[in-house]
C-alpha cells in the first residue's frame, strides 16, 4: 500500500493527467493499493474505487465512489458535492452553503463534529456521538449522522 497525500494538487492538468495515468498503469503492473488524500473531488472520483470524507479528523461516510458522489447521506458530504464544479448544467447540484465557522479540531464540539454548521442538528447531535447507518440499497455504504440525507423511499439502518 502507498499512501499519496495530495500527488497531483500543485501540478497543471496535463502533467496531473500523467501521474494519475502512471498511478494507475503502477496499479495494475504491480497490484498494489493506494490511499489518495485530496482535496479535489475531480481527481478523486476518477482514480477512487471507495470513498472517506473526513470532517474535523473523523471518518463521517464512506462507500462505493458512484455511491457517495451520488446519493450522500451525511449533510457534510452532500455540501462538499454540492460544491463541486461540474460541466454538464443537467447535473449541477443546488449549493449548499454552510454557515458558520470551522470549529477547532483541537477542541471539536461535543456530540456531533459537524453540528455546530448542519442545517439538520437538534439537540441528540449535541449531547451523543452520532451512530454509523448503513445505506440498505448500496453495499458497503455507512454515514455517521444522527439526521442523514436520504432518497425518497429509503432509510439508513444501524451498523
Amino acid at each position: 500500500m502507498i499512501i499519496c497525500d495530495e500527488p497531483v494538487s500543485a501540478l497543471d492538468l496535463s502533467v496531473q493527467a500523467q501521474v494519475l495515468n502512471l498511478l494507475n498503469d503502477l496499479q495494475g503492473q504491480l497490484g498494489i493499493s493506494y490511499v489518495f488524500i485530496s482535496h479535489d473531488l475531480s481527481v478523486v472520483r476518477h482514480v477512487a474505487d471507495r470513498v472517506a470524507v473526513m470532517y474535523l479528523g473523523r471518518i463521517i461516510e464512506n462507500g462505493p465512489t458512484e455511491a457517495v458522489f451520488e446519493r450522500p447521506n451525511h449533510p457534510y458530504t452532500a455540501a462538499l458535492m454540492s460544491a463541486a464544479p461540474t460541466l454538464d448544467g443537467a447535473q449541477r447540484k443546488e449549493r449548499i452553503l454552510l454557515k458558520g465557522e470551522v470549529p477547532s479540531p483541537l477542541n471539536p464540539p461535543s456530540g456531533c463534529r459537524f453540528r455546530t454548521r448542519c442545517w439538520k442538528a437538534t439537540e441528540v447531535c449535541a449531547t451523543t456521538t452520532p451512530p454509523s447507518a448503513v445505506d440498505p440499497e448500496i453495499a458497503g455504504h455507512t454515514a455517521e449522522c444522527h439526521h442523514p440525507l436520504l432518497q425518497e423511499g429509503s432509510a439508513l439502518v444501524p451498523a
